[in-house]
């Protein structure tokens, strides 16, 4: 699908599975936030694109770094990551939270909830922050930690008492609970992680000069992601705005 006729190179944009209300599907065409704001910035930019869909965020880094794909939307920065990629600017805030049936308010934070013999699911090849980083270096705890590509399987496995939390991007599972009539599903208080989301840019396929346009072009676009802000968030979840805190 390619987004502008008569380039001379399009870009590939990996993006993932069903993640409302960034990324979503109508007959195999994504649309959602993300999508919306990664066309903007890089028609912004000058640059043509289009859209590769990818089963997973892991086969996402793995693709960028083959350079089969040349951007990579929603991406959270660590040091290794940054060995393969530039990193835009920031053009949201993610916030990773604990979803559940029987939230433990008496667990102050995850160290204690995996202490606490809880069995937890996660999207593969997400970033969720140094603690869970640090408690998965203790392999009994890694094998309480399920995998699943899938954000709708996730929140089945919650509701289905599967496990006891999801972790999950807080706007994205507020979403998804809404839309599906999950109303037994609660936010433990504990945030789990709160860190700036970049594009990730790959090294083989960018100049500093064209990451130095991009990132003009965040800049350049902010209010018209107060646009969409309001389109996919405002008027479904109550939550605090990740695209106005940068």
């Amino acid at each position: 699908m390619s987004a502008q006729a008569d380039c001379g190179r399009i870009y590939k944009v990996g993006i993932g599975t069903n993640w409302p209300p960034y990324v979503m599907y109508l007959n195999d065409i994504p649309y959602g936030l993300d999508i919306e704001v990664t066309e903007a910035i890089l028609r912004s930019a000058g640059l043509c694109y289009e859209f590769i869909k990818l089963p997973s965020s892991a086969r996402g880094l793995n693709e960028l770094e083959k350079g089969l794909v040349d951007v990579l939307p929603s991406a959270s920065f660590n040091t290794e990551r940054a060995e393969i990629a530039y990193f835009s600017i920031p053009y949201r805030r993610e916030r990773m939270r604990l979803f559940s049936v029987n939230p433990d308010e008496s667990a102050k934070n995850l160290s204690e909830l995996f202490a606490g013999d809880n069995i937890f699911t996660a999207n593969p090849g997400a970033y969720y922050g140094e603690e869970l980083a640090e408690i998965l270096r203790i392999d009994w705890y890694r094998k309480r930690l399920f995998e699943v590509a899938s954000l709708d399987r996730r929140m089945q496995m919650v509701v289905l008492g599967r496990v006891n939390y999801l972790i999950e991007d807080e706007i994205s599972g507020l979403y998804f609970a809404k839309q599906k009539g999950y109303n037994q599903i609660k936010l433990h208080s504990y945030i789990v992680n709160d860190n700036a989301i970049h594009f990730m840019l790959g090294r083989r396929s960018f100049s500093k000069e064209q990451v130095d346009a991009i990132n003009e072009a965040i800049e350049r676009q902010r209010p018209y992601f107060k646009t969409l802000e309001a389109k996919y968030i405002s008027t479904t979840v109550e939550s605090s705005n990740p695209l106005e805190e940068l």
